[in-house]
């Protein structure tokens, strides 16, 4: 979601136009999603040129993300980390 001139927005902690307040929420809900399942997920990097963001897990490398403008029928938080069990 593109930021909205919030007070975390107007502090600059939004590091361009996506909202930072909806990021670390997602990314603290696949962070636990992903902990649930025994995956140990990594820092969280922006995929060029989209609202998304996927960090991996440093054991075995399933992938979690987050997306902030999903389109209809799609999780704004994603990956095989929140369902599958890590392997190691």
């Amino acid at each position: 979601m593109r930021c909205k001139d919030c007070v975390v927005g107007l502090f600059g902690a939004c590091a361009g136009e996506y909202c930072a307040a909806e990021r670390a929420g997602l990314m603290e809900q696949a962070q636990l999603a992903a902990q649930e399942h025994g995956h140990e997920l990594g820092e969280f990097v922006k995929i060029k040129g989209k609202p998304i963001w996927e960090a991996h897990c440093t054991r075995c490398g399933k992938v979690a993300g987050i997306q902030l403008d999903p389109q209809p029928g799609e999780t704004d938080v994603y990956g095989e980390a929140m369902g599958e069990e890590c392997k190691r």
